[in-house]
């Protein structure tokens, strides 16, 4: 299983997203690699952080943008 279908896994299970979700909000880290998740790239990073709880790292990694 390759890493997105391990996130999109984590994502679809309601119990697991919920706990991993709520621990990742408390201590500002990320719901997939656990880093600390404070800085980002610029406003719109930030929301996505917000809706997603993925560090600047793994937005890049899963959903792109970091090439500029």
């Amino acid at each position: 299983m390759d890493k997105l279908e391990s996130l999109l896994d984590i994502l679809s299970s309601d119990r697991e997203y919920e706990k991993r979700f709520v621990i990742a909000k408390v201590s500002k880290s990320c719901i997939w690699c656990g880093k600390e998740a404070v800085e980002f790239r610029d406003a719109s990073a930030r929301l996505e952080y917000f809706v997603s709880a993925l560090c600047q790292k793994c937005q890049d990694e899963f959903i792109g943008g970091g090439e500029e």
